[in-house]
């Protein structure tokens, strides 16, 4: 038979499996994660809408890095106050990772709060993880704060 006859079938073929290729979504790798920065709370977060905040530090996987988000403290609940933040990380080249914090605030500042990556964007899109965080607060009103634990992405 004349090899011009199943040049079609290797071209189907090799077409089928290059879509099949990409169509296979790339599995999350879980990986460490350590986190260091120091924030800025702008407001009361006993309040009902909470309090932004502003911050920078470094991390594992994310390089230098940018924060903002709000924190919640329920004055009802304490001491310890529960306490709760959704934080957006935003990575050196942009891309971002979402936090949920969820913890508690002792009577000297500390915070303990277990982090929960609920997505992101860029090469975080779908991100998730989870660890420990803790927070204490500085002489000059900022909190300073660590999380370990893992990041899938």
């Amino acid at each position: 038979m004349n090899p011009r006859n199943y040049r079609w079938l290797i071209n189907l073929i090799a077409g089928a499996m290059m879509l099949a290729a990409l169509a296979i979504p790339g599995a999350a790798v879980e990986r460490p994660f350590k986190l260091q920065g120091t924030t800025l709370v702008l407001g009361n977060p006993f309040d009902a809408a909470g309090a932004p905040m502003l911050g920078t530090g470094e991390a594992t996987h994310l390089g230098l890095w940018f924060n903002e988000g709000v924190i919640f403290f329920d004055g009802r609940s304490g001491p310890p106050f529960a306490a709760t933040a959704m934080v957006h990380f935003t990575a050196a080249n942009g891309d971002k990772v979402e936090f949920l914090l969820v913890g508690n605030l002792d009577l000297s500042g500390v915070a303990t709060a277990t982090y929960y990556i609920v997505g992101g964007t860029g090469r975080f899109a779908g991100a998730s993880g989870t660890g420990d965080f803790t927070a204490q607060p500085n002489a000059d009103g900022t909190l300073s704060y660590t999380a370990h634990g893992i990041i899938n992405y």
